[in-house]
């Protein structure tokens, strides 16, 4: 063990740190601690009790965040749940922990080393969000056909199985919830959204069931006895109407004396305050009139002295406003493109040919060219994504004549991508033509030495040279 303090190795028995004096045993306790939540994640995990399991490793890396056996178990249960960005990042954060001797090093490795796999893991994410959007706007047959692709490609994606349970309960469907649910159970048995949900079907089939058998049972309200009232021996006595003339007579000449004697003081009183309250509401509206008055001239004063600073500015710097025009018109359909949710391609592009045709000769400006440049590498890397994505889905479709063009396309936008380079020197290489595919597999080698891909690009050159 180390010390938390000075990182320096302790002997096992002792309780305080040799070198800065630092107390352990709390520390120690708390080690105790995570280890014991994290062995009851290990047990529920090992029953597919994963809900509970994700319960249990969280609280054990509250107490510990750098117990990278319950991070990596974190990890794998969420794997197992289908949401393979969380158990990546899991496995990414144990590794910066423990760099050396950890399993998240063999688990990023195994899931990484298919692009394909894990690209398609992402598309499904995206296609789930999607699904998503179109069941709260009560679109359910798009809903459930995109559940259903999403699911086809990650069959344990839990979130989506339980969403396409939900529309389908929704729409009365509860044999398909119920399949759904059941397949749920078994890749997580104590999921609680899915005990929830069959808890419901539960109900409604059998309200649906049972009918009206109870119909003709009589409710203790229509019965005989809710018009039984019950007897007391109270009797009233004769009225004695001379006892409340007395009583009438009193309140009506109490009313009288204080309507003439108390009610003419109180309208003085009011009025009077409400005269008082009425000058100093004038005194403050004339005092706040004058402020805004001077304010409004000191505004028309700055402003006077603003347009004559622009003037005097595009005057020595020789240029006018209208050379920023189509760059101000680009801005603000950029922050109009960044407020739609998921962008089309065609959109995308549009965006690139706007700002393409927008002059930048005449804007010498450095923070007017900065910013044309980071929105143009945005939307080219938006852009040569998507292309990319399409490429690599025909590629591993073994489709490469349908594949080429939609990879060049991607490497217009993003020329510099690895994966790029590399896709279209095997769609090259397959399609026989080796000038093509060695040019992309040097240029491969040269720009991205660091690359895993340089190293396959290597080999195929290899092969290349070695056959001519």
């Amino acid at each position: 063990m180390n010390c938390p303090r000075c990182g320096q190795a302790i002997t096992r028995w002792r309780k305080r740190c040799e070198f800065c004096g630092q107390d352990i045993s709390v520390y120690e306790r708390l080690q105790r601690l995570s280890n014991s939540f994290y062995n009851k994640g290990l047990e529920r995990a090992k029953v597919r009790d994963l809900s509970g399991a994700i319960v249990m490793l969280k609280k054990s890396l509250e107490i510990n965040k750098e117990n990278t056996e319950a991070r990596n178990l974190l990890g794998l249960v969420y794997f197992e749940m289908g949401e393979v960005v969380a158990a990546i990042s899991e496995w990414v954060i144990s590794q910066n922990f423990q760099p050396e001797d950890n399993k998240a090093a063999y688990f990023l490795k195994k899931v990484q080393s298919d692009t394909v796999a894990f690209d398609s893991m992402n598309q499904t994410i995206k296609k789930y969000n999607i699904a998503l959007a179109n069941a709260r706007r009560q679109d359910d047959d798009l809903a459930v056909l995109q559940l259903k692709r999403v699911i086809s490609v990650n069959p344990k994606f839990i979130q989506a199985l339980l969403l396409l349970a939900l529309v389908y309960l929704r729409n009365c469907e509860y044999e398909k919830a119920k399949r759904c649910l059941v397949r749920v159970q078994k890749i997580d048995v104590g999921n609680v959204m899915a005990l929830r949900y069959l808890e419901e079907i539960r109900l409604n089939t059998q309200q649906g069931g049972q009918g009206n058998s109870d119909s003709g049972k009589e409710s203790p309200e229509s019965s005989g006895l809710s018009q039984m009232v019950p007897v007391n021996s109270y009797q009233e006595d004769k009225p004695n109407f001379m006892a409340f003339l007395t009583f009438f007579l009193g309140i009506l000449i109490g009313v009288a004396v204080i309507y003439y004697m108390a009610v003419p003081n109180i309208r003085k009183s009011i009025m009077a305050e409400y005269n008082q309250k009425e000058r100093d509401y004038s005194a403050v509206i004339s005092s706040k009139d004058v402020t805004i008055s001077s304010l409004e001239s000191n505004i028309r004063i700055l402003e006077s002295k603003i347009d004559d600073l622009e003037r005097t500015l595009r005057q020595e710097e020789g240029y006018t406003l209208t050379d920023y025009g189509p760059l101000i018109e680009q801005l603000y359909l950029y922050q109009m493109y960044e407020k739609v949710e998921e962008p089309s391609m065609e959109q995308t592009e549009a965006m690139i040919e706007g700002l393409e045709a927008v002059d930048m000769s005449k804007i010498t400006d450095v923070a007017a060219v900065s910013l044309y440049e980071s929105m143009e590498q945005e939307l080219k890397t938006k852009a040569g994504a998507y292309y990319l994505a399409q490429g690599m889905e025909l590629y591993a479709q073994d489709n490469k004549e349908a594949a080429l063009p939609v990879l060049e396309q991607a490497y217009l936008y993003i020329p510099g991508e690895p994966e790029v380079l590399y896709h279209l020197a095997r769609i090259y290489h397959g399609l026989g033509d080796l000038e093509q595919a060695m040019a992309l597999y040097e240029t491969l080698i040269a720009e991205h030495k660091e690359s895993t891909r340089s190293q396959e690009a290597q080999t195929y050159l290899d092969y290349i040279k070695a056959a001519q």
